[in-house]
């Protein structure tokens, strides 16, 4: 089946919450997440995918395996190669909010 345009409402979102799903999830992955002041986005692996960090909201620093440490703030895009470990900690004082999108490398 062909995904269809939609236009979804981010609202108050707890910690993460998803944007495309069924039908209009292709080979992305990505969803709005949310920070609290202080609190870290946990390292994890962006395996064979490229990430992408659209910062909406708040203050924070990214932290990646190999490449060291860079600023975020509102305004701020981040691409994330495949492969290192990112890790965001939020800065405060509020949250931070962030859409995020992952999508397959071109192999590398």
């Amino acid at each position: 089946m062909e995904p269809k345009p939609f236009v979804a409402a981010l609202g108050a979102a707890g910690e993460y919450l998803p944007l495309l799903t069924g039908e209009n999830a292709r080979a992305t992955r990505d969803g709005m997440v949310t920070v609290a002041s202080g609190a870290r986005g946990g390292e994890h692996s962006t395996e064979g995918y490229e990430e992408l960090l659209a910062i909406l909201e708040g203050e924070g620093e990214g932290r990646l395996d190999g490449y060291g440490v860079f600023a975020l703030a509102a305004g701020r895009v981040v691409s994330i190669p495949p492969h290192p470990i990112p890790n965001v900690v939020d800065l405060g004082p509020g949250l931070r909010r962030c859409i995020l999108v992952d999508a397959p490398s071109n192999g590398t």
